[in-house]
């Protein structure tokens, strides 16, 4: 046990009497938190003042920060959660144990003659789901009956649980919505069964105020840092654990065991996945525990079905917003309950004006078509970076020279691209002037294909017309960017052409990037030993050409670390590990060497994650503004 817990000692005099709220059957230390328990025998670990993601898992639950699977934070709008009943008390073939159940392949019935991927949750399922709602609505019911028609908010979960159950009986669905309106399901019923047990057994043993009840193991329970709420939900039976620091325990305390922290070693925390091809539900709230984690859990979700099932992945949040006819109100709010939210500290820069006059959030892609869609980890990176608007940049990056001076390393004379310039440049004076190789000097202005091939002459140098061809010959198609194009229509270029060219733009300023502030944080290492760090950042990215522009065919799949495989990804995610390690803070994850043997789904999505968060975080510490980061291969 930790040494903090040396100065607990149990006597044996004391076991047998009776222990108040703030004394401890069981004790344990988190971090610089004590815990204690007047009325259970262990302690589970405590998830709240970590800022975790909102996400469902590869179960369509949300892992241990789901109050319907892990003891949360007591929370006055939704005492009920203390109620909610523990999984493993209700095996099959108990009726509750269809509360827990989560479908499989075998339980997805597609539809006959039905070409899309789509089906119904198994009959049988689908009984096992509405002996639940037969159970919670006559208990609703038999309760109105004696309260005539109170709480109308009750009623309406009630009519939720209804029609998710007739949904999944009757309407075509993927598997991975069936999969998470299952989940709905099941938690719209604990929530009824809980509300119904804090009504009909505890809130009346609270307001009777006689002495401690007889603890209901069966109950999830609650950790709370109020004393008051500690001894109100111990006299009501209810299992409690008390959480505060070392200086606020009473010396005389009553202590009849100190015990080791229990995990949640059963929950499942991988993301979804379809083959080898992880497949992750959206992230709808990042954050510490408490009021918005328990809400946010609550959120019902709205499906896919507005997107062909044969489409791409939704990049916004397909949960429905929850409105306050979803909050349970066991208990009259705080006075602070009604004000407004106070101001994230981990909010962005305010945004600057942008040539419209409008302010745009530098922290997340503009809309357009012409942009390829972003990658989740880096994406969740960008939104969860601490950016303190005291910050004052390293000055060694504070001007374009810098980003010049690192391409010229690596790149001739003749790519050298400021891609901003490129993509705001229009014709210059001079490139509508100058003559082109071999033509008349005498001839009257130039064609349209001719002034535009002054100008990626001006910006590329002729290198690029050699590599790719003649790409405004006057008439017929080339290929570029792996398509083939008319070059009539690279004055308004197709969408799926102009996503390849700024998908490149995005890859090729990320590895520039990250090869600046590598040099910049283990400097030491790049003046000793170039040549290894250049191999160790070039192994990073795949292919023979290094970080050179257009040296090699546009991709036809994604690749490196952005590979849909795991022996795909594994060799670029260890490079990138590798490299991360040398720099200054690096967290403890990733530490340890990525194998073939400790390489799982879970594992590539928390170094994925780890790796992304720690690379933004950095970049900002040094660059003071968002870094570029690499996009979603257009296919």
């Amino acid at each position: 046990m930790p040494n903090a817990l040396t100065m607990f000692k149990a006597d044996p005099n004391l076991c047998a009497s009776w222990l108040q709220s703030f004394d401890a059957y069981a004790v344990t230390v988190q971090g610089n938190l004590v815990i204690t328990t007047p009325n259970m025998d262990f302690v589970p670990q405590f998830h709240h003042f970590e800022e975790e993601n909102v996400q469902a898992r590869a179960d369509g639950r949300f892992g241990v920060i789901n109050c319907f699977q892990w003891p949360q934070a007591y929370d006055n709008i939704f005492c009920n959660s203390v109620c909610i009943p523990c999984k493993e008390l209700y095996p099959f073939p108990h009726p509750l144990h269809w509360a827990w159940f989560t479908p499989n392949q075998k339980d997805f019935k597609a539809i006959p003659g039905n070409s899309f991927p789509v089906g119904t949750l198994a009959s049988d399922k689908v009984e096992g789901l509405e002996s639940l709602l037969k159970m919670a609505d006559k208990r609703v019911q038999d309760w109105r009956a004696n309260r005539q028609g109170k709480n109308d908010v009750i009623i309406n979960r009630v009519a939720s649980l209804r029609h998710g159950i007739s949904r999944l009986k009757k309407h075509p669905l993927t598997f991975r919505d069936l999969l998470i309106f299952v989940t709905d399901a099941q938690r719209l019923f604990l929530e009824i069964h809980s509300f119904m047990d804090w009504v009909l057994i505890t809130q009346p043993r609270i307001s009777s105020g006689i002495g401690a009840n007889t603890v209901n193991s069966a109950w999830m329970g609650t950790f709370t840092h109020d004393s008051d709420m500690c001894n109100k939900l111990h006299m009501a039976g209810v299992p409690v654990w008390y959480v505060c620091t070392m200086a606020y325990i009473p010396a005389n305390m009553k202590v009849m065991k100190p015990v080791l922290i229990t995990h949640p070693d059963d929950i499942v925390i991988s993301m979804y996945a379809e083959g080898n091809k992880i497949h992750p539900y959206d992230i709808i709230y990042h954050g510490q525990g408490g009021h918005q984690r328990q809400l946010h859990v609550r959120r019902l979700y709205s499906g896919t079905t507005f997107k062909n099932p044969d489409g791409p992945v939704a990049s916004t949040s397909s949960f429905s917003t929850p409105s306050s006819s979803t909050l349970l109100s066991c208990s009259k709010p705080s006075a602070a309950a009604g004000k407004a939210p106070q101001k994230n500290v981990r909010e962005a820069r305010p945004t600057q004006p942008s040539q419209s006059g409008k302010s745009r959030d530098k922290w997340k892609d503009p809309e357009s078509p012409y942009l390829p869609l972003s990658i989740l980890h880096w994406d969740d990176a960008l939104k969860t970076c601490t950016k303190d608007p005291s910050y004052s940049p390293n000055p060694l990056f504070s001007s374009v020279q810098s980003y010049q001076s690192a391409c010229k390393v690596i790149l001739p004379p003749s790519s050298l691209v400021l891609w901003r310039n490129f993509l705001g440049s229009g014709l210059t004076t001079q490139s509508q002037g100058a003559a082109p190789k071999g033509k008349d000097p005498k001839k009257k202005g130039l064609t349209a294909a001719e002034k535009r091939k002054a100008v990626m002459r001006d910006l590329f140098g002729d290198d690029v017309l050699e590599t790719h061809g003649d790409l405004f010959a006057p008439e017929g198609s080339v290929e570029f960017c792996g398509e083939q194009v008319s070059v009539a229509s690279l004055a308004n270029p197709p969408r799926r052409l102009a996503q390849r060219i700024t998908w490149e733009l995005y890859e090729l300023g990320f590895c520039y990037k990250l090869r600046d502030l590598d040099c910049h944080l283990v400097h030491k290492r790049w003046a000793d030993d170039p040549t290894s760090c250049e191999q160790l950042l070039h192994s990073i990215f795949p292919g023979e050409a290094g970080l050179v522009m257009w040296s090699e065919p546009f991709p036809g799949d994604n690749y490196g670390m952005w590979n849909n495989t795991l022996i795909g990804v594994l060799p670029y995610l260890e490079k990138f590990r590798e490299l991360l390690c040398a720099w200054n803070n690096v967290p403890p994850l990733l530490v340890v060497p990525l194998t073939p043997e400790n390489f799982t789904d879970t594992k590539c999505w928390e170094v994925m994650h780890a790796t992304t968060t720690f690379y933004v975080q950095t970049f900002f510490c040094h660059f003071g503004r968002p870094p570029i980061v690499p996009h979603s291969l257009p296919l």
